[in-house]
């Protein structure tokens, strides 16, 4: 009588049983660009440390939900990159395209490394590819504007790694340019917009990505690991301090944690924990049901080594605190980094 479709309280958990497989959508081709996977199915969690957990299994991430952005542009200082969601075997192929598609040759490719350079190539008024359009409206923003004809060639090197997030991806782009009297030197406003148009050529999906066996091989080394360091789960970042500041900082805002307090030069960040209370409707609307110290502030420091920068988490004391909160609060960090 109180349970399932026919009682009080519905049950919907099981109504996947009953569901018949309806006919397939059809999408005008006008419209293919827009349809999207709505749910789509998340990575699997790394767990370092499940070992821990030989009686129970650790409940599920609950800080926030997935909401990433599939491209977007990183800037840092004077840096700037693209970020992907997908992984580098299905951005190596896009990357290569491009430059095809541009009419430019390519030198040099070292999968290892993740590097696809081109051929030295001329920039003039009458050649509207996209490559080199880029190049003139860098360089008319520049100090080079006139010195765009004659003498004058462009490379371009893309270097591909792989992102702090898992299965995601970082591309960076160097531009050099040189003449008979000079030697090769970058043009910082020329990179910015080759940046926007690799960046854009990628989001419009004018490329048919496919799957690079050659892309598997780029930077088989991750920018960000859990590992324990004397049995406390700790995160390594392998960057420089400004851009793991940076990356934590973001990572905090997009997860919609509570930060009270930032201290850069201590390197720590103060964080609000709201932990979800799963103990049933019952418990939460009895009165004293709910628990009110649901909420937990931890200290999130960081701290500069050999090979870029670890990240702890640390109680009021300055100890580390629970296990479990450690490695969901690292996870959640890699999760929303970019």
């Amino acid at each position: 009588m109180l349970r399932d479709d026919s009682g009080l309280f519905v049950d919907p958990t099981d109504d996947y049983v009953q569901a018949e497989t309806s006919k397939t959508l059809l999408v005008p081709e006008d419209m293919a660009d827009s349809v999207g996977d709505t749910w789509p199915i998340p990575d699997i969690v790394e767990l370092p440390t499940a070992k821990t957990y030989a009686k129970e299994v650790p409940r599920p991430k609950f800080f926030a939900g997935r909401n990433l952005d599939e491209i977007k542009i990183q800037k840092l200082g004077e840096k700037s990159w693209i970020v992907l969601a997908d992984a580098p075997e299905l951005v190596w192929p896009l990357v290569k395209q491009f430059l095809a598609d541009s009419g430019v040759a390519i030198e040099r490719e070292d999968a290892p490394a993740g590097i696809v350079e081109s051929d030295w190539f001329g920039v003039d008024a009458a050649t509207n590819d996209t490559l080199r359009t880029a190049v003139r409206e860098g360089l008319a923003q520049s100090e080079q504007g006139s010195a765009t004809e004659g003498s004058w060639l462009d490379r371009v090197q893309v270097r591909i790694e792989r992102g702090i997030r898992l299965g995601s991806t970082e591309v960076h782009v160097v531009h050099s340019r040189r003449s008979a009297a000079t030697d090769a030197a970058a043009v910082p406003e020329v990179e910015v917009e080759l940046i926007k148009e690799l960046a854009d050529y990628i989001a419009q999906g004018v490329a048919v990505a496919s799957v690079s066996m050659v892309g598997r091989e780029i930077a088989s080394v991750s920018k960000a690991r859990i590992v324990e360091d004397d049995g406390v789960p700790t995160l390594v970042l392998n960057l420089e301090f400004d851009r793991a500041w940076a990356t934590v900082d973001q990572a905090l805002e997009r997860a919609e944690l509570e930060v009270t307090h930032s201290d850069r030069d201590r390197g720590s960040f103060r964080a609000v924990i709201h932990a979800v209370d799963e103990r049933g409707f019952l418990a939460r609307i009895l009165p004293g049901g709910a628990d009110a110290g649901s909420a937990q502030a931890v200290t999130i420091h960081l701290r500069t080594v050999d090979d870029g920068v670890v990240i702890e988490v640390q109680d009021d004391a300055g100890q580390p605190v629970a296990r479990e909160l450690a490695e969901e609060v690292l996870l959640t960090l890699r999760e929303f980094a970019a």
